[in-house]
């Protein structure tokens, strides 16, 4: 078997803006087909969020590097701040607000890379999730 490798220089990220956030992509099926593993930093604006959504084949880890986060995992939430992460199943429902005054900026890690196809589920529109968060 081959072995693979691949650096990526904050510089050479490809930026994404999504929905009022950033997403500076290091490791993806579309930049480093392979790899198994999906890694993006997010960048969010003070009152900036990523709404309740899942990802159905794909286990992800979001850790906060800067900034205050309100995490929800379906119908419980916590607070998270800089060195803070949280780990996920696949097809579960959470969401990620900004709940400080300054931008927040977490890693989100994905895998397995296959499960990229199924994509990502939005659920805020969806009861009982459109009732957490006004």
């Amino acid at each position: 078997m081959e072995k693979y490798s691949k650096f990526t220089f904050g510089k050479d990220a490809i930026i994404e803006p999504v929905d009022g956030r950033d997403h500076f992509w290091h490791y993806s099926p579309d930049h480093t087909k392979g790899a198994g593993i999906i890694m993006v930093k997010v960048v969010m604006p003070k009152g900036g969020k990523h709404d309740f959504h899942r990802h159905p084949e794909m286990n992800e880890i979001i850790y906060v590097l800067k900034g205050t986060a309100e995490h929800w995992i379906e119908d419980e939430s916590e607070i998270l701040t800089s060195g803070d992460s949280i780990y996920m199943d696949p097809d579960i429902v959470h969401a990620t607000f900004n709940a400080g005054d300054e931008d927040l900026e977490f890693l989100a890690i994905l895998s397995p890379e296959k499960g990229w196809e199924a994509g990502t589920i939005d659920e805020y529109m969806n009861a009982p999730y459109n009732t957490y968060k006004k």
